[in-house]
């Protein structure tokens, strides 16, 4: 199993298998041949992939916007044949039935709906697979998208696509709009046919230069009946223009996917949130026997019941119901166990507010227990949740006892809720998946169980009938689903732990991502304050500043238009104010107008500048200001973040619903929204942020002697390495702009920063750029033979390492379409960055063991190398020495650790 998403051409499968399978109907004369050819074809498909992530795509109906643009267009098409219309409904609920995710859109083709997820996926560093074999489709083939003619079994990369075309991918548009096509009724360019379309393209390039060459395009003697070619190029250029747009697939349609029971537009999903929409699901047994039996598809019924899961059946005798008359029997046995497995079923994802519906345990390879307390529709009584509470406690509460499970953050936080402290957790499955494989993402306990059982799951949404909230279960079912799950866990346990020790990661494992959960699930709980009648202000001041820049922008452009729309601003900027593209990327949509592209272009018009503008005050009011206030708990009153340990490759945590590591620091208005995060009253914030650590981390690991001593002589590292590169003798001072180039400098080195990127964020001509490298190199000579012994490392192991022994397995990420740059920037700061994350990982743990004989002190949030806190006023003191201690004392370096401690009532003033 992968996580490569296949976009099947559901259209093109489905008139495939009219054409391949003839004269099948049903006995009372219903016709069933391409029903019968398009199951076959895509029960084919599933088994020989085995994917987890599918889209089918169907086409909507005749009428398109292309139809409006060209009331021709495919004008010529024959109607859909007479047997095969009363099929058509059924083609959607086959692919629903086999799992598949299944969408439509009025208005778009099929190829549009494929373009738009292949763009969405692609952005997200997605691999996608297109099965089709329409020669339309291969425009959209890139380093990340192949297409896969299932028919002909033939893959197409670029190089295929050069092959059978003569021209890469991105020219296909071109070559398609020049030739036209008969079966679409695109008209193209008259007289011309494949072999003058490649003449033109290899030596034109594209449409709009092609329509500005005629002059020349009559001269040259390379292609054929040039001077007929340039003729009616000239005497109609809109026909060319007008052909491009009808065959150029749209990336950016409204495609919306059902997630969670909700319909979504894709637009709005994080790559973990995509693949999940793509999920496909296991088959519905049930549907697809009656549309067998109804379509009488004996031989693909009999296949279907086949290749049904058995693994369920026959776990299910071994998966037990304890209710109230075998609760005290079944606690008696668990005393005894010295390790068990967990999971809890609730009323809700979020921690504060999930109440407890059951419990399931296992401690054996074949058996594993559920305790019903509270669903409706129980035949049996079930266990009084404060008796479940008070006769487990002793046992979670036990550190000689271990306890393993999937996401367990969030299963000792419902347990805390009930006034449990979990004790003895030994082993997370998704943190060790996530560890033995950090360049992953597909570490929910289905896709382990599939990756390394061979085993099948019952997904949630089964059980739940897909609205159901789990107390509404049936406890059959529940227990089936919930022993499953705590069942499966016991069972990746021994594998996961081999595959920690094979690639000696284990350590990093116990003694840092398990013990962290418990720090995390506590830090999620004791959430933040927040001042809201400050945000509400605030949002208020940004939305007239808001106001100002839209007209400053509309009488800038000399016209209204959607200031968030690339493709508006592309056409105002590029053909209205004719601003020059030259070094602007191009895209498939238009020229790129992202944020390095409209700094660049800044240099011509002041319209870009103001957009950047207004594009931070946007986004800092609608993701912080406005949105801030909604995560509020009305539980607790304060707002609570997910923290993720699963999410970057180098062991940094993220945050997330909302994401608090993102918040600007470069402008004013983002240093603002820091001052509503305060402590509550009676209480201060405390702020701890290590002094450039990956510098010092740097220092310790090249072992380079200058920058070890700078560290030893407390020098400021920025204005040291200025001094350095700049030749400025001891006792001149650095101004401000030297120390900007020596903090530029350090941090750069760290991230793999070339002399083209250095140039640009110093605004300096590239060899200037390239000779500050060099010296910098010359300076700190240990740093440059460190990064060449890592380049070694990193070819020799295909892997790179913390100071704790955490590894980053480069050779795992494709890097198709990427140089070898990027490897060995990755390489080279995996290592820094992942060290950093450790350090500040193993303080946290310190201190919360130290909480114990401090519990006024609440650590709350963890923003990249500083931590946040909140403490009784008079107790600042007393907490700062504690944390400061902890945080300078997690590890002995070469070179000490510095932390920064402030103190203060908001987090913004503190800074």
């Amino acid at each position: 199993m992968s996580d490569k998403v296949y976009l099947i051409d559901g259209s093109g499968y489905i008139f495939r298998a009219y054409y391949a399978v003839h004269s099948l109907s049903t006995s009372t004369g219903f016709p069933t041949n391409a029903l019968y050819g398009f199951t076959k074809m895509l029960m084919r498909l599933i088994d020989q992939v085995g994917a987890d992530h599918m889209l089918m795509v169907f086409d909507a109906g005749k009428d398109t916007f292309r139809n409006e643009m060209y009331s021709e267009y495919k004008a010529n098409r024959s109607e859909c044949p007479e047997d095969l219309v009363p099929q058509m409904p059924y083609f959607r609920h086959i692919s629903r039935a086999l799992g598949l995710q299944v969408t439509e859109l009025v208005g778009y083709e099929a190829d549009d709906i494929i373009g738009t997820c292949s763009k969405r996926l692609t952005d997200a560093g997605i691999e996608t697979v297109i099965v089709s074999g329409d020669k339309d489709l291969m425009q959209l083939v890139d380093s990340n998208v192949e297409m896969w003619d299932t028919m002909k079994n033939k893959h197409y990369k670029s190089p295929q696509v050069v092959e059978k075309f003569g021209v890469t991918p991105d020219k296909i548009v071109e070559l398609l709009a020049l030739m036209g096509d008969s079966s679409d009724n695109i008209p193209g360019v008259a007289g011309v046919g494949p072999k003058t379309a490649l003449q033109l393209i290899k030596t034109y390039q594209d449409t709009e230069n092609i329509i500005k060459s005629t002059e020349l395009i009559k001269e040259d003697k390379q292609i054929r009946g040039r001077v007929k070619v340039a003729a009616a190029i000239e005497e109609n250029p809109e026909i060319l223009r007008l052909s491009r747009r009808l065959v150029e697939i749209k990336l950016d349609c409204p495609v919306e996917l059902e997630l969670d029971k909700k319909i979504v537009n894709i637009e709005s999903l994080n790559t973990e949130g995509m693949l999940n929409a793509f999920k496909r699901r296991d088959p519905n047994i049930k549907e697809l026997t009656e549309l067998s039996e109804h379509l009488e598809f004996q031989s693909i019924l009999k296949q279907i019941l086949n290749s049904a899961p058995q693994e369920k059946v026959e776990a299910t005798s071994n998966y037990k119901t304890i209710y109230k008359e075998d609760f005290a029997k079944f606690v008696e046995e668990l005393k005894k166990q010295k390790e068990f497995s967990f999971d809890s079923e609730t009323t809700s994802l979020d921690v504060l507010s999930a109440d407890i519906v059951g419990l399931s345990f296992c401690w054996d390879d074949e058996i594993a227990y559920y305790i019903p307390v509270s669903h409706f529709k129980s035949l049996k009584d079930q266990v009084d949740i404060e008796v479940l509470i008070n006769s487990l406690t002793p046992v979670f509460e036990d550190e000689s006892v271990k306890k393993i499970g999937q996401n367990l953050k969030y299963d000792i936080g419902v347990l805390a809720k009930y006034g449990i402290n979990t004790k003895g957790i030994s082993f997370d499955s998704m943190l060790a998946a996530y560890i033995v494989n950090p360049e992953g993402s597909g570490y929910g306990l289905s896709a382990l169980a599939k990756k390394y059982l061979g085993l099948d799951s019952v997904d949630y949404s089964e059980v739940t009938e897909g609205d159901k909230d789990f107390n509404e279960v049936s406890v059959e079912d529940a227990t089936h689903y919930a022993c499953q799950d705590a069942h499966y866990v016991w069972l990746l346990k021994d594998k996961l732990l081999k595959e920690l020790e094979e690639k000696d990661v284990l350590e990093v494992f116990k003694t840092i991502e398990v013990p962290l959960l418990s720090v995390l699930s506590k830090m999620e709980r004791s959430g933040v304050e927040i001042d809201v009648e400050f945000l509400k202000k605030m949002s208020v001041e940004l939305g007239e500043k808001l106001e100002v820049f839209e007209k400053q922008i509309e009488e800038l452009a000399g016209e209204k238009f959607n200031l968030n729309s690339p493709k508006q601003l592309g056409v105002i900027l590029f053909e209205k104010l004719e601003i020059p593209t030259k070094g602007i990327k191009k895209t498939k949509t238009g020229y790129s107008t992202n944020a390095a592209m409209l700094e660049k272009l800044s240099e011509y018009h002041e319209l870009p500048k103001k957009i950047l503008e207004y594009r931070e005050l946007y986004k800092i009011k609608s993701t912080y200001a406005d949105a801030l206030p909604e995560h509020i708990s009305e539980v607790t009153n304060r707002l609570h973040t997910s923290f993720n340990q699963t999410i970057t490759a180098t062991g940094r945590l993220s945050s997330s619903n909302p994401n608090l590591q993102n918040i600007p620091i470069a402008s004013e208005e983002g240093k603002k929204i820091r001052k509503a995060f305060v402590a509550k009253e009676g209480n201060v914030l405390i702020c701890a942020d290590y002094s450039q650590i990956e510098l010092r981390i740097l220092a310790h690991i090249s072992n380079d002697k200058n920058l070890i001593q700078a560290f030893l002589d407390d020098e400021d590292i920025h204005s040291q390495t200025a001094r350095e590169i700049l030749g400025i003798p001891e006792g001149y001072d650095i101004d401000a702009t030297e120390r900007r180039l020596g903090k530029t400098m350090n941090f750069g080195i760290v991230y793999g920063m070339g002399g083209f990127r250095l140039a640009k964020t110093l605004e300096i001509p590239v060899k200037m750029a390239n000779k500050y490298i060099e010296d910098y190199f010359e300076v700190y000579s240990g740093v440059r033979k460190y990064f060449d012994d890592l380049e070694k490392t990193l070819d020799e192991n295909g892997y790179v390492s913390t100071i704790y022994g955490r590894k980053r397995f480069l050779d795992s990420i494709d890097s198709s379409g990427r140089d070898k740059k990027f490897l060995i920037r990755a390489a080279l700061n995996a290592p820094i960055q992942g060290s950093a994350a450790d350090i500040i990982k193993l303080a946290m743990i310190n201190i919360q063991n130290r909480l114990e004989e401090f519990p006024e002190l609440k650590m709350l949030l963890q923003i990249h190398d500083e931590l946040i806190f909140e403490v009784p006023s008079e107790l600042s003191e007393k907490a700062s020495k504690l944390i400061n201690e902890e945080m300078e004392n997690v590890i002995k370096l070469q070179v000490p650790l510095k932390v920064n401690l402030e103190v203060g009532s908001n987090w913004g003033d503190i800074h």
